[in-house]
Parts: structure tokens; C-alpha cells; sequence
């Protein structure tokens, strides 16, 4: 992303959250990347089932879910703009899913913390002991306890948690994500089988070796299996943004203008 090869040209680079996460659940990341990329449009996208679309019922394959946001920022994929789409955990599945439907929309694509069918081991996809917090969380009925739950399980960075809980239980409060999306989110990414080909995007694999949802390891696999650059958080968990949001946003401006 050389400042002098693109002075013409738009930028965009698009944040895809994960399961049952909205645009607005990267939180402070927005204000940082916009701090650490002035010159381009950083975008948050909302796919169908969550944020302002959460009134619709998600479907049970990703394609569905990739032409409805491509269609939302169509003017985005001319062939005039350079695009980079940053996708974490179940969003880096709808990414590799738009990589394959759409080779030429992106430029760049992070990944970060993420997996796959035929590349992760299962019980390294969903860590067993991450799976009874799971599973606790499915049948709660108290939404504010599955947000805490949520936040405890992603990230862990104590001290920052009293003020983002807040937002997202306000968050689930005004747009709800209903129980039949949360199962068909689910049962995408159980059901997904990604190429085995190596991306045309230039590819950055992320991950937080203290990840205690999605073992680090899965993002080595992803790595041996499709290339690109993989770094690692020391202390970071899964969701990257929330527990070290300057060195994520930095680890990926060394990687677009390298």
C-alpha cells in the first residue's frame, strides 16, 4: 500500500466480525485503524442475521451470506479501488468463502484466529475446554449473561471488560440475534469446506497463542496449507483487537506495505 503507486487510487479495507458479532463489536479497533491508515476508508460490514440485518434469519452456507455484503458495497468492486477485507474467527471463513466466489475483489485479506474443515482438527477448532462455556451459553436465556460469557471466552484482557460488556449488552438489546441464526451460523461454518488452493489475495494469518476458543495452532495449519505471512500474539486470545488493538493494527500495516 505505497502511498505514491496509490495516491489515485480509493482504499478500503473492510472489518468482518464472527459468530453472532456485529460491525460495531470491533469497538476501539476502528478508531486505531483509521489513526494508522488516514488514507483509507475502513469499513465495518454487517452480514445477514446480525447488526442492521439482524431481522433477517442467517443462512446455512456462507456463499449466501458473501453475496449479500458484496452486493452492499458493489461499487466498492469496479476494478477501481484497492480493496483488503480483515476478517476474525468465523468471519475468516465468509473471507476464504469470498476469496473463492470473487479472487479479484481483494488485494489483501487477514485472517485472524480462525479455522477450517479438512485443514483444523475438530477439537482444535472448538477447544474442549472452551466447549462446556459453549454449550452453557447456548441454552442460557439470560442475554446479558451470554454477552459476559461472550467477552470472558474471546478475550483476556481483564481490565478492559466492565466498559465493553456495557456496549454490548446494550448492543444485543437493540438488535437481538434470534436462536435459528445463531444454530444456521453454526452450521455453516460445521458444514464448509474450503479449497484447498492457495488464495490469490496477498494472505496475512493471525493468531493469540492464548487463544482459549480456537487454538493457535489452526492458524499454523491455515498457514502450511495456503502460505502468506502467519504472525503470533504471545499473550493475545481470540479476539485480537480487543487484547492487543495497537500491535494488531500495526502487524497489519507492516504486512500491506511490505
Amino acid at each position: 500500500m505505497d502511498a505514491n503507486s496509490t495516491r489515485n487510487q480509493i482504499l478500503n479495507i473492510f472489518l468482518l466480525k464472527g459468530l453472532v458479532r456485529e460491525k460495531r463489536h470491533w469497538g476501539d479497533f476502528y478508531g486505531v485503524m483509521r489513526s494508522t491508515f488516514p488514507q483509507a476508508n475502513i469499513i465495518g460490514l454487517d452480514y445477514p442475521g446480525v447488526g442492521e440485518k439482524n431481522e433477517i434469519i442467517s443462512p446455512r452456507n456462507f456463499k449466501a451470506y458473501v453475496e449479500d455484503m458484496r452486493r452492499e458495497y458493489a461499487h466498492c468492486f469496479d476494478g477501481k479501488q484497492e480493496n483488503t477485507l480483515v476478517a476474525i474467527s468465523l468471519g475468516g471463513m465468509m473471507a476464504r468463502q469470498w476469496m473463492e466466489l470473487y479472487p479479484d475483489d481483494f488485494k489483501n485479506c487477514v485472517l485472524m484466529n480462525t479455522s477450517f474443515k479438512g485443514i483444523c482438527p475438530i477439537h482444535k477448532r472448538l477447544q474442549p475446554q472452551s466447549m462446556k462455556t459453549f454449550l452453557k451459553l447456548f441454552v442460557t436465556r439470560n442475554r446479558d449473561e451470554v454477552e459476559r460469557g461472550i467477552l470472558e471466552m474471546v478475550s483476556n484482557r481483564k481490565d478492559k471488560h466492565p466498559p465493553i460488556l456495557k456496549k454490548w449488552i446494550e448492543w444485543q438489546r437493540e438488535r437481538p440475534v434470534s436462536h435459528k441464526s445463531f444454530i444456521n451460523q453454526i452450521a455453516a461454518a460445521l458444514t464448509y469446506n474450503a479449497s484447498k488452493e492457495k488464495p490469490k489475495p496477498k494472505l496475512l494469518i493471525m493468531a493469540g497463542k492464548k487463544d482459549r476458543l480456537c487454538h493457535y495452532s489452526c492458524s499454523e495449519k491455515i498457514h502450511e496449507a495456503w502460505g502468506g505471512k502467519l504472525e503470533m500474539h504471545p499473550e493475545a486470545g481470540h479476539d485480537l483487537a480487543i487484547d492487543s488493538t495497537e500491535w494488531t493494527a500495526q502487524t497489519i500495516k507492516n504486512f500491506l506495505v511490505e
